[in-house]
């Protein structure tokens, strides 16, 4: 099968990063045998260049160039090239998008059977508004009538969807791109001398920006110092828009010995960092998924989220983590108990990584992608 994903969102995909989704999927669905094509705008890339290979599968980058306007992109001159590629199946991310319900209307038209691929779950904001009410008004029909299958990355997404009248919509999640290895940190000894003058260690890997509440964390941690009389520190591996703002805060809670600073890491050693750390925290307002979150129980240590839509789908066991509103109260209760050593004993390290090992790798949610393909045209050739 032949089968093109299209990423017609503003914004570029860098494809030397780790855990870019449509390339994590695009992998699963070559090494099931299956070539794929995946359209975007790339950091690097100006020429259709093959990104991975199986026997004679592989999966082509084909960079794409278009106008952007907030959110609404259009990429003249896709649809011919699409046209050409003589695709079984053609799947487009994201509904309130120009692109998507052109894109989707063409496919069907040349008799390609079509895929819409949800995440998110949350109307747009200031405005956005106006964008996103204008397109639907015009093109979500257009988009509803069009998509053969429609699937979701969470619940939450889901939700969304349904809430906007699209009907028989299934859950696809996302997976991790599984490393064989790990490489130790370049500057390891120095986190381990830190990590010796502690009880515990904290850890957060992301962007510092907004919409991720560092500062809460710094906060948390705070009282569990002051008032439960604990001895912990905390890694903090990022950097963005926030960093000043959270380096006063840690002067001014008086942190500073308790927070070792990393701005940025090879993604081969990221590993070794998740495994020197205790506890995985992930403060944000808004996750589609949160990929770190596989990342952190993959390399066995818990996750303390917000109740976003990819931790709630993912952290549906105690032994894995837990959600709590973004409090200063009840984040530092949350944290305090996941301190607790049973939940840092080998055993449960090892049923964190067999989790993700078992659910959540791409060529198992390859197979599910395509098993629930099947499932879908039978039914659909079952109701004829």
């Amino acid at each position: 099968m032949r089968i093109a994903i299209v990423r017609t969102a503003n914004g570029a995909l860098n494809p030397n990063k780790y855990n870019i989704q449509e390339i994590g999927l695009g992998k699963g669905l070559v090494q099931q045998g299956h070539s794929v094509d995946l359209y975007s705008s790339f950091i690097g890339i100006s020429q259709p260049t093959i990104h991975f290979q199986n026997s004679n599968s592989t999966l082509l980058l084909i960079p794409i160039k278009g106008i952007a306007f907030k959110q609404i992109s259009y990429y003249r001159g896709l649809i011919t090239q699409m046209l050409k590629g003589q695709y079984d199946l053609i799947q487009v991310h994201e509904d309130s998008q120009l692109m998507t319900a052109i894109i989707l209307k063409a496919a069907k038209k040349a008799g390609i059977k079509t895929v819409l691929y949800q995440g998110m779950y949350e109307n747009y904001t200031g405005l956005g508004v106006i964008y996103q009410k204008t397109l639907d008004f015009l093109f979500k029909r257009t988009t509803q009538r069009n998509a053969d299958f429609v699937y979701a990355k969470t619940n939450a997404a889901k939700a969304y969807l349904e809430n906007k009248t699209y009907r028989d919509v299934q859950i696809q999640p996302i997976g991790l791109d599984i490393k064989d290895k790990t490489d130790p940190f370049e500057r390891l000894e120095s986190l381990n001398e830190f990590k010796d003058r502690f009880d515990h260690l904290l850890l957060y890997v992301g962007v510092l920006e907004p919409r991720r509440e560092v500062n809460l964390v710094l906060q948390s941690l705070k009282v569990l110092i002051s008032k439960k009389n604990k001895n912990i520190g905390f890694v903090i591996v990022g950097k963005g828009p926030d960093k000043r703002t959270i380096e006063r805060e840690i002067k001014e809670l008086a942190l500073e010995r308790n927070v070792y600073w990393i701005e940025s890491v090879p993604n081969e050693q990221i590993g070794s960092i998740y495994q020197a750390c205790d506890l995985f925290l992930l403060p944000s307002h808004y996750e589609i998924y949160g990929m770190v979150v596989m990342e952190a129980l993959y390399n066995g240590i818990p996750v303390v989220s917000s109740p976003t839509a990819g931790p709630i789908d993912i952290l549906t066991e105690e032994f894995l983590g837990a959600t709590a509103p973004l409090k200063i109260a009840l984040w530092s209760e949350t944290i305090n108990h996941y301190l607790n050593s049973i939940f840092n004993s080998k055993e449960s390290k090892q049923q964190r990584k067999d989790y993700i090992l078992k659910r959540f790798s791409w060529n198992q949610l390859a197979q599910e992608y395509l098993r629930k393909l099947e499932n879908n045209v039978y039914e659909s050739s079952t109701d004829k």
